[in-house]
């Protein structure tokens, strides 16, 4: 599914932020992504959904080398992953539903048809009671969730989540895993970017490690 051969990406004219980076994503796996604050996990992510390109070395994703996808291609495979940002992205005029339900009116569903969808997201990462509730009127921890479950309520092919339990209680972040866990189960590919090597540990999946913009041997 995704394919990085001597990969390296920079800002402008600055350093390397990501170099020589060499992995392949298959489809159906689950992988976390390790590093330090700086080490270069958000931009690889971002590079991941497509918001920007590689500067030198070569990127395959869903089968396409990224760099000869127009703008509208590129959208379209957007359509096909979830993503969980660290800052949210969350659209602070809509209610909870209706930011969840932002991917599958973007695919063209109706209302009657995701409602419960929408519903049964938002009741499973604990915000079932904050429903028309506003992303201004929620806590950090709450905005994280809502984030989740928008990012995986379309079921998509390529899920990315940065830091997605630094939030929430352990609890929490435990129902949170065995989201990520079932999506995965399903067949949808998973990558998890966190601080925390024990969470990462805990699951036997195979560990990236970034040290500063390089994959550690």
């Amino acid at each position: 599914m995704i394919q990085f051969e001597n990969v390296g990406f920079r800002y402008g004219r600055g350093a390397e932020i990501l170099r020589d980076l060499n992995f392949r994503l298959g489809s159906g796996s689950l992988h976390f992504l390790t590093g330090a604050s700086g080490a270069g996990k958000s931009s690889l992510l971002r590079m991941l959904y497509l918001e920007s390109g590689p500067t030198r070395g070569r990127f395959t994703i869903f089968n396409r080398d990224a760099s000869t996808l127009s703008r509208d291609e590129s959208a379209w495979f957007r359509r096909r992953i979830g993503v969980v940002f660290q800052d949210f992205r969350l659209l602070d005029h809509l209610t909870a539903a209706e930011n969840v339900a932002l991917p599958l009116r973007v695919q063209g569903a109706r209302p009657s048809g995701y409602r419960d969808n929408v519903t049964e997201m938002l009741e499973w990462v604990g915000l079932g009671h904050k429903i028309y509730a506003r992303p201004p009127e929620l806590s950090g921890g709450e905005k994280q969730r809502l984030a989740i479950a928008r990012a995986v309520v379309a079921s998509p092919d390529l899920i990315l989540a940065d830091e997605p339990t630094g939030s929430v209680d352990p609890e929490m972040a435990e129902r949170i895993m065995r989201l990520f866990l079932e999506m995965n189960r399903i067949g949808k590919t998973v990558l998890i970017a966190t601080h925390d090597v024990s969470l990462a540990a805990r699951y036997g999946a195979p560990i990236l490690k970034l040290v500063d913009g390089a994959f550690a041997v």
